[in-house]
């Protein structure tokens, strides 16, 4: 007698016809080592492939379900799209010698990787008439690694020496499951106490909640606490935060503020800050980007968004539906403003519609390659380098992030600029290809000893520097407000998620209702 097997597992691929790969996690800011099981340009099966990790969640095996999605796009003419851009840069250009306010070409990215973003940093020098601008509306700041990075101090063999830690609105179990088992393994040795400031988390391992308002941060400074004490006699205290606290406006005295407990000394900087994607350390460690804001949507001649959905960042719905209405209308915007998708899938053409006419007149559709399909680097919330391997080939009109870029730069070269002629002159890298693009000297403005095709990977790790008091100006003032924090919506899956993969993930999704109907309130 046969084995007993369902008739449909006669259709299912064997585990020897895989092909394995190492890839890393994108859903999250550590980018986990993964290996990959692909068969025919689809994955079917990630793992976890690191030593110092070996565990993942749901969402890091599970986010490649909404990937490979067959788009109804008709093709690409890039041709056209090329010459069309050229034409009207080259328009835009003589307008603004006429024009007291200068139209720009506003680019806004987000998820991109070292290669794309020196590119883009390459072309904004090359042409006055681009902006570059991030789609979260934050401002950190970016003078030292330790300003935007998680310190060497949530490294395993340094948190061990810590009795104390403070969560300031944030949640590793969402965020970063990999700093929250550092964090559990440390509270079962015992001796160790983790408080947090904000929403009640269930962390997988008792936390005391202090509360959610933003007053109890300058309590704690000025003594008047409870907790002061515990602070005052613990060890090596260490605070870790997120990007999203610099999204409000009296985050500038949030380090200030710390200044006078005893988690900022000299010799210990317990000071964290956890990205919320893979790509955001990358960003603010090449220059400090402004946030997209209503007043660039004043005048522009076109938009430009590189991997960015309008429908899952609060920022863009907030300016979208300010343009619907025409609260920030200007008399001065350009009545033939185009509109540029480059993205792996056209997820925004909806909001396209919606403007259609009002704001934009041509919409281009680019489509690019999907992760896993070229080479990129990318620098983690810890300061590692972490790079993919190119696996796949499953769109075969797309092209790279990096290539369209270097397109448009080559471009903007061959154009003479009438507003601002310095721009002809200034030296710059000719990038023929992207082999020769890593060996570019100020690649990320990283010191090398010799300018060899490997020299920026022998960096393995990026160490923040110590922050020293080093007395200053007097600084500002700055209003604090008694406002509660942002209010985290436990759910682990899709809500509040920094990605683009899992919203379009069907597992996730139906995993993300189930956990929403059982465990809260909120449908």
């Amino acid at each position: 007698m046969g084995a007993l097997t369902l008739k449909s597992f006669s259709d299912e691929l064997r585990e020897w016809e895989f092909i394995e790969g190492e890839g890393i996690d994108p859903t999250d800011s550590f980018g986990v080592n993964l290996r990959l099981s692909i068969r025919e340009n689809q994955i079917f099966l990630a793992e976890p492939n690191d030593v110092n990790t070996p565990w993942l969640t749901d969402k890091g095996r599970l986010f490649f379900d909404g990937m490979f999605e067959t788009s109804s796009s008709k093709p690409t003419d890039w041709e056209k799209f090329f010459q069309e851009i050229s034409e009207l840069t080259y328009f835009i250009d003589h307008l603004n010698f006429q024009k007291q306010n200068a139209l720009s070409l506003i680019f806004a990215f987000e998820n991109v990787s070292l290669e794309t973003l020196n590119m883009l940093y390459l072309l904004k020098q090359n042409c006055s008439l681009i902006d570059l601008r991030k789609v979260e509306s934050y401002k950190p700041s970016n003078n030292l690694e330790s300003d935007y990075q998680l310190s060497s101090l949530t490294q395993k063999p340094k948190i061990q020496m810590s009795t104390l830690g403070i969560l300031l609105n944030t949640n590793p179990r969402y965020e970063g499951y990999v700093l929250n088992l550092s964090l559990r393994q440390r509270f079962l040795k015992g001796d160790f106490k983790l408080f947090n400031i904000g929403s009640i988390l269930d962390l997988t391992f008792p936390t005391h909640n202090l509360g959610s308002n933003f007053q109890l941060v300058k309590s704690l400074a000025e003594g008047t606490h409870l907790v002061c004490q515990d602070v005052k006699n613990a060890e090596f205290p260490l605070i870790i935060t997120n990007t999203e606290l610099f999204k409000r406006t009296d985050s500038r005295v949030f380090t200030e503020v710390l200044k006078y407990t005893s988690v900022l000394e000299t010799a210990w900087n317990g000071l964290n800050i956890l990205n919320h994607n893979i790509s955001n350390a990358g960003i603010q460690s090449l220059n400090k980007f402004l946030p997209l804001s209503s007043e660039d949507l004043g005048n522009f001649f076109g938009l430009y968004y590189i991997n960015v959905s309008l429908s899952a960042t609060a920022n863009m719905k907030k300016l979208t539906e300010l343009h619907l209405l025409n609260i920030t209308s200007s008399q001065a915007s350009f009545d033939n403003s185009i509109f540029v998708d480059q993205s792996t899938k056209p997820s925004n053409r909806v909001v396209y519609e919606r403007l259609k006419n009002k704001m934009f007149k041509n919409y281009f559709y680019l489509p690019s390659n999907l992760f896993l399909e070229d080479s990129e680097t990318y620098i983690n919330t810890q300061g590692l380098i972490k790079r993919t391997t190119k696996l796949l080939h499953f769109k075969k009109d797309a092209k790279t992030n990096w290539q369209i870029t270097r397109r448009i730069y080559a471009n903007s070269k061959s154009l003479m600029f009438f507003n601002n002629k310095k721009d002809n002159k200034l030296i710059s890298f000719d990038s023929v290809n992207l082999f020769n693009f890593k060996n570019y000297v100020n690649f990320q403005f990283y010191a090398v000893q010799t300018l060899t095709s490997l020299s920026f990977y022998l960096n393995k790790k990026n160490s923040p520097i110590i922050k020293a008091k080093i007395p200053s100006l007097k600084s500002s003032k700055v209003k604090v407000f008694e406002t509660k924090l942002k209010n985290w919506l436990d759910d682990f899956f899709n809500t509040n998620g920094k990605d683009s993969f899992s919203y379009n993930s069907s597992v996730l999704i139906n995993c993300s209702k189930i956990m929403r109907s059982s465990n809260t309130n909120f449908f």
